[in-house]
């Protein structure tokens, strides 16, 4: 049976022109128009990159953003407890839709269940932007998280900063990132 599905695969990827072909690349082609990235998104490249910070209990923190292609950027975030297991995961993204960009996310636990009462993704939109800074504010359900704040301060220093509504009772913390360098 799973190479009945293994087959079937195959077949449905090379109907759609995705199966290996005999000549592979053997390097990265141009990319098609649709990849380029949309100008909305300009603003916020100084957010790409590979990110880590130590928390002060000795948790690590890594967010890695990718470059603008076409009209979202992507980033993946864990944190590493101090005994070195996977704390959580963050998948969040930047879209631009026709309100405006949209920073979404949504957090996983450790063996990537979506947390109960968490289902819907978190959804911010662009508060304010300049220079190596974007300030998001939360809508909908989201609305008691006043600001999300991600500034460049330095070259490969990066703040993230986020704010709650005083009726929460949540207080407000900053996150401090490093560019992580091969």
């Amino acid at each position: 049976m799973k190479r009945f599905g293994f087959v079937f695969l195959l077949s449905v990827l090379g109907s759609i022109g995705i199966a290996q072909s005999p000549q592979l690349p053997t390097k990265l082609p141009a990319l098609p128009e649709s990849a380029k990235a949309a100008r909305e998104l300009e603003p916020f490249r100084f957010m790409v990159g590979r990110w880590i910070g130590v928390n002060p209990n000795g948790s690590v923190n890594e967010e890695h953003w990718t470059a603008p292609r076409g009209t979202s950027m992507v980033a993946t975030f864990r944190q590493i407890r101090r005994d070195g297991k996977l704390g959580f995961v963050e998948v969040s993204s930047l879209s631009v839709e026709k309100d405006g960009v949209r920073l979404r996310l949504r957090h996983l636990h450790g063996g990537l269940e979506i947390p109960k009462g968490r289902e819907e993704s978190n959804d911010f939109a662009v508060k304010s932007l300049s220079k190596d800074r974007a300030e998001f504010t939360g809508v909908g359900k989201d609305k008691a998280v006043t600001a999300v704040i991600y500034r460049l301060d330095g070259k490969d220093r990066m703040i993230v900063e986020t704010q709650f509504a005083p009726e929460t009772g949540e207080r407000g913390y900053q996150l401090v990132y490093f560019r992580e360098k091969n």
